[in-house]
Order: C-alpha cells, then structure tokens, then sequence
C-alpha cells in the first residue's frame, strides 16, 4: 500500500490536526470539489467551505474544512485552513442556530453583508457535511 500512499497534513492557526498517509483525498475548493491521488502534478488552490475526505488503510475519515489554502508538491497534500473539524464532532443544534442568526442579521454595510453571507455559506456547508 505505501506504494500508493502520499502525506496529508492539516494545520490550522492553533493546532496541526492531521498528519498521516493516504490514499487519495477530495478536498473542497473554492469552485468545488478536487480529488488528489499519488503523483499529482504541483497544485496551489484557494479552499471553500465543506467536506475533506480521506481514504486510507485505515479507512476514510472526513473532516470540515473552513477555508484556507491547499498545496499539493512532491505527494505532500498541505492545507492550511482556518478550521478543521471531524464531521462527526459538529454540533448540528449550534450550526443551525448560527445558521438561523446570520440569515436574521440585517447588514448595515458592505462588509456586513459579505459576513452575513460567509457566515450562512459556512453554517451551510457545516450542516451538510455532518450529514
């Protein structure tokens, strides 16, 4: 199988959450979803909000990815993101409840409203991914 595999790492600003080897990953891009295997030609890629998985041994594994930036050189996956989050730890009462509070939230300002429309975006994307 390691003839296979390639090194995933995952950081956020707090922490690196993964550090493993896999067998393939699709990760979300800004435009959508990109599948990655062993000897992928270099990539540099602006994530978006969803659902990062990974095949393994071990089985597959998903994770919520909140943005960031992807690089994929030498089979070494790099993503530095914002937020990592197992699909399974989401709190789907707490995601719906942000959800429900930035599509009341009223924008007073261009800014407001490019966060309203984040924060939905990732309460969205969140909810689908823990489904």
């Amino acid at each position: 199988m390691a003839d296979k595999t390639f090194r995933c790492t995952v950081i956020t600003p707090n922490t690196q959450v993964l550090d493993q080897e896999v067998t393939a990953a699709v990760i979300p891009a800004w435009d959508g979803e990109l599948g990655l295997l062993k000897q992928r030609a270099p990539l540099l890629v602006k994530l978006g909000f969803g659902s990062m998985r990974l095949d393994s041994a071990n089985g597959s594994e998903r994770l919520f990815i909140g943005g960031g930036f992807a690089q994929m050189k030498d089979d070494q996956l790099t993503l530095l993101t914002d937020e990592a989050v197992p699909t399974g730890k989401i709190n789907v009462e707490e995601t719906q409840a942000a959800l429900k509070e930035a599509e009341a939230f009223a924008p007073q300002s261009p800014a407001q409203t490019n966060r309203r429309q984040r924060d939905i975006e990732r309460a969205k994307a969140m909810l689908r991914a823990a489904q």
